[in-house]
């Protein structure tokens, strides 16, 4: 396990199977993508996955970035992720869907 701090001093914990901040987690377990906290609810089974973008959309009055995972051309997932943990929680999904 190691324990980071993104730009914004959030605090998160990252192995190769979760990556953990707050009250948030996603996590890779008997080949799903599971989340679970704040963000949102979620199983995917990792083989459904191709890839994982995120965005913003300035016209929501809280500007929170969302982001989603891809599969097969079809948004499978969106999750609202705050912009301290937004990019290194993209990098660490495509590092798993790509092992």
């Amino acid at each position: 396990m190691m324990t980071i701090f993104t730009d914004g001093q959030a605090e998160a914990e990252i192995t190769e199977s979760s990556y953990c901040w707050k009250k948030n987690s996603v996590k890779v377990e008997d080949g799903y993508l599971k989340s679970t906290g704040m963000v949102t609810h979620t199983r995917i089974p990792l083989k459904h996955i191709d890839t994982v973008v995120y965005s913003y959309n300035p016209k929501k009055p809280a500007i929170v970035p969302v982001l989603k995972i891809i599969g097969k051309g079809t948004v499978l997932c969106e999750m609202e992720i705050s912009a301290e943990h937004i990019e290194a929680v993209q990098d660490w999904m495509l590092n798993v869907i790509e092992s």
